[in-house]
């Protein structure tokens, strides 16, 4: 495999962290990639050593997260075997104190259950799970031309980029296209929605409609009635917007 991990691999690793980074008992991304830099959670600057220790330490703990949703199933039976013993056990208490303790433990063992179902969820081969260890160990010590690859794959996923907060930042990235292709406004908002779907969401079709089109306006000039319908000339979206 050579000096460092393959590529193909790397990015298979990058794809089952970003599944992980949500689940249970992993810690927070410490560094996101903004569209420019790779900035904290809150949106500030950090220079490449700090962001390579901190996204191997956090590979890490994915790797360790790995671990555990492999070993899930048998963890989850046995917790679903305490469970029922404590149930058979509940009707045979003698005292209010031994009942409450009962329903303590089963509560317990039901968060524990569910804990174990979700890192079920986001088992993933063993062939992945140990390459993972080595993506981080690569992160902290490798080249900086080589961490640099590692983070430019990883910014391809949204586990790993910052949250948008205004829709002129994504019209911002659009490209440019010849005069003679132009788009509707109904499939700008479509391709807006595919891409940043949770801040479309906060913001509502009515206000994301019409800070995302006034964007637009800014950027490729009004809108206007173009083959019958209203939109802009000279815009290219994303290709995932078909």
């Amino acid at each position: 495999m050579g000096k460092y991990v393959d590529d193909a691999l790397a990015l298979r690793v990058w794809e089952a962290a970003a599944a992980v980074a949500s689940g249970p008992e992993v810690p927070v991304v410490p560094f996101v990639w903004d569209g420019g830099q790779w900035v904290t959670q809150g949106g500030e600057y950090r220079d490449l050593p700090l962001i390579r220790r901190g996204m191997g330490e956090w590979l890490l703990a994915v790797a360790v997260e790995m671990d555990a949703a492999g070993s899930a199933a048998a963890r989850r039976t046995k917790l679903r075997d305490r469970l029922s013993e404590l149930y058979e056990a509940m009707p045979d208490a003698r005292t209010e104190d031994e009942e409450d303790r009962l329903s303590a433990e089963m509560g317990e063992v039901r968060r524990l259950l569910d804990l174990e179902d979700a890192r079920m969820r986001i088992a993933v081969d063993y062939v992945t799970a140990h390459r993972t260890r080595d993506i981080a160990e690569e992160m902290r010590s490798a080249s900086v031309g080589r961490a640099n690859q590692l983070l430019s794959q990883a910014s391809q996923f949204d586990a790993f980029r910052a949250a948008m907060k205004d829709p002129a930042d994504w019209v911002a990235r659009l490209s440019a296209a010849p005069r003679t292709e132009h788009v509707r406004t109904s499939a700008v908002w479509e391709a807006f929605s595919v891409a940043e779907p949770a801040l479309a969401r906060s913001l509502g079709a009515r206000t994301g409609k019409s800070v995302l089109f006034a964007a637009m306006d800014r950027r490729f000039g009004a809108r206007r009635k173009l083959s019958g319908y209203e939109g802009w000339r000279g815009a290219a979206l994303p290709v995932t917007a078909s």
